[in-house]
């Protein structure tokens, strides 16, 4: 993609495709649609209301609330006139919230009810302010959504004219790191994703995704998200994950695709079986991290489906790499290769290449990668041996070109001069048929400087001693837990991941209900 290509706004995807066919369903939600047509008129109207309302390109709008179509509306009709989307993570608390809107100076909020407390004290605190705008219900002091967009309503604006460059949405990172930090994503890093999604998806004008990850992270937005109305299909947004929710909508609506984390898959295995329904219509479904026993669960769900291991992140559009499980080059534990115009190399800490099969740091490169992080240029500077986006992730390229991922470089479990991957070790923990997730982290330790302990989330029935037999049988010895914790349920980010950090915060004050020394 060129850089001084002038056609990258995002808005053009809802400009062709509503020459083509207006009349077919782009959107639904809770029982309300959508033509193409009619989601045109309202983003139509979003844009010309932000004009009126002096908005100018690159401003910034904040938004709080869970999956709705209002925010859709309003990330095309910035794009449309060059603003900026800024959604923040509603799950975080409300100083955090303040904090980070007062970073990205906006011009205007809209928030949703179950955000009011947050959304009144960003109004309060943020000067740059003009407007603050209610959606999904009344917020006190906001203007209702629909007031809001009145003046724009029946009017047409002409799609801004910007480059591959040009800011379109600001992300904060989900969060392994105590502060988070600002991804800014670019219309030529949402288009680029677009394209690859439908290429590797094999998107199609009769494809019903079902959407229901959180808007305020990539994995809403861009997988594939706005690839959808990209290839001229259907979103069905969902307002947040239910399990039995999510297989009866499979059903109801005829599902082709949509996109798991290893804790939702677990969540839908353990459902009656006599409540899943007809699950035919699936094409294809994005998964990441799931385990060989949480993959042969889904299977038998979705049995129609090509079950696809996806590894990205926010700073890379989501996607870096896709591998079809039931590909005949598939390889177990593998996630596959890069997808269109993405480059994948493993380095030393120098950023040189290591052989084949040899472990390092993952590093990328396309125009799928952010250009950096938000009034932070040290941040910046860290994340990239120079045009080559340092993932911070461990793994290796195989001779055939598969990379496998093993680990956070921050994950690694360095026990006596040897690199442990906790990933390997979760996977043979979660072949215990009473074990429902696991995670494994390294615990400082006298001689060995740290040690190998598991953190697991259990049926009943659940004996440590199996776990440990298993162990026994499987790793060598100093990669074998040397103790074991039970929780209700381990603690994860909205998207999904594990949070290791947590963990290691909270096993001091825990007995594990088995250790090394003990047996």
């Amino acid at each position: 993609m060129s850089t001084d290509d002038p056609t990258a706004n995002l808005a053009r995807i809802l400009t062709w495709a509503v020459r083509r066919f207006p009349d077919r369903e782009a959107l639904r939600f809770e029982g309300r649609t959508w033509t193409y047509a009619e989601l045109d008129r309202d983003v139509h109207a979003a844009a010309a209301t932000l004009q009126q309302r002096g908005l100018r390109s690159g401003d910034r709008v904040v938004v709080l609330g869970p999956n709705l179509p209002e925010i859709l509306v309003l990330a095309l009709g910035l794009a449309r006139v060059g603003g900026v989307l800024v959604p923040l993570n509603i799950r975080l608390h409300e100083h955090e919230l303040v904090a980070l809107a007062q970073r990205t100076k906006p011009v205007g909020l809209v928030a949703a009810p179950a955000c009011g407390d947050a959304a009144r004290a960003i109004a309060a605190a943020v000067p740059t302010l003009d407007w603050s705008v209610a959606i999904d219900g009344p917020v006190d002091g906001f203007r209702p959504w629909e007031d809001f967009v009145a003046p724009g309503t029946g009017q047409r604006v002409d799609d801004a004219v910007l480059g591959p460059d040009a800011l379109q949405r600001i992300v904060f990172t989900s969060g392994t790191t105590s502060l988070p930090k600002g991804a800014m994503l670019s219309h030529g890093n949402v288009l680029a994703n677009m394209q690859a999604q439908a290429a590797e998806l094999e998107l199609r004008g009769d494809d019903r995704v079902l959407n229901f990850a959180p808007l305020y992270h990539v994995g809403g937005l861009d997988l594939p998200g706005f690839g959808v109305w990209y290839a001229g299909g259907t979103m069905v947004l969902v307002r947040k994950f239910d399990a039995a929710r999510i297989v009866e909508l499979v059903a109801q609506e005829r599902i082709t695709g949509m996109v798991m984390v290893a804790t939702m898959m677990n969540m839908i295995r353990r459902l009656p079986p006599e409540t899943i329904g007809d699950t035919s219509s699936m094409r294809w479904m994005i998964f990441s991290q799931a385990t060989p026993a949480l993959l042969d669960d889904t299977r038998q769900v979705f049995p129609t489906a090509r079950l696809i291991e996806g590894y990205g992140m926010t700073e890379t559009c989501t996607g870096l790499t896709y591998m079809d499980t039931g590909s005949p080059v598939a390889a177990p534990g593998s996630a596959g290769f890069p997808l269109h115009e993405v480059d994948v190399r493993i380095v030393d800490e120098q950023g040189e290449d290591v052989p084949p099969g040899e472990l390092g740091e993952i590093v990328a490169r396309g125009p799928k990668i952010f250009s950096g992080y938000l009034d932070d240029p040290d941040a910046t500077a860290e994340a990239f041996f120079g045009e080559w986006l340092r993932t911070g992730d461990v793994g290796r390229i195989d001779a055939a070109g598969r990379l496998f991922v093993l680990d956070r470089r921050k994950d690694m479990i360095r026990s006596g001069g040897e690199n442990v991957a906790s990933s390997e070790i979760e996977r043979v923990v979660d072949a215990i048929p009473e074990v429902v997730e696991v995670a494994a982290i390294g615990v400082p330790h006298e001689k060995w400087v740290e040690v190998p302990v598991v953190a697991v989330a259990v049926r009943d029935g659940f004996d440590p001693a199996r776990v440990v037999a298993h162990a026994r049988a499987t790793l060598g010895r100093f990669k074998q837990p040397k103790a074991i914790y039970v929780f209700d349920a381990l603690p994860r980010n909205p998207s999904g991941k594990v949070l290791k950090r947590d963990l290691r915060e909270l096993l001091p004050g825990i007995a594990p209900v088995w250790r090394e020394d003990e047996d």
